[in-house]
């Protein structure tokens, strides 16, 4: 269900809620597409700390990577300044740990690709 009235706080329990509501773009089915990719690429990061789901993690952050630019473009981000924060942090640990587990992989193992 497509709704494109703004959110308030009260609307849900996001960790990046702020005082003012969403620009009238942001749908909640978008906001809460983009919430349950967050949740899924924190959830892959722990599993990668324990040595595990090295294609988890890549995909979680080409999902969260993609929402969080559907968002920008719909002024998400414009009064919600720690949200971008930690969005932007979680992909960069999300980047380096992709990034550094690929130069771990033999030559041929086709996820390095």
């Amino acid at each position: 269900m497509n709704t494109s009235a703004p959110l308030s706080n009260s609307d849900h329990a996001s960790p990046f809620a702020t005082e003012t509501p969403r620009p009238a773009t942001v749908s909640l089915s978008e906001q809460q597409a983009f919430e349950a990719a967050t949740a899924r690429l924190r959830a892959a990061l722990q599993v990668a700390a324990d040595s595990q789901g090295f294609e988890e993690v890549a995909d979680a952050r080409l999902k969260l990577r993609a929402l969080a630019v559907k968002l920008r473009d719909a002024g998400f981000w414009r009064s919600d300044k720690h949200g971008l924060r930690s969005t932007v942090s979680l992909l960069w640990e999300a980047d380096r740990f992709v990034n550094e587990q690929a130069l771990l992989r033999p030559e041929g193992d086709p996820a390095r690709n």
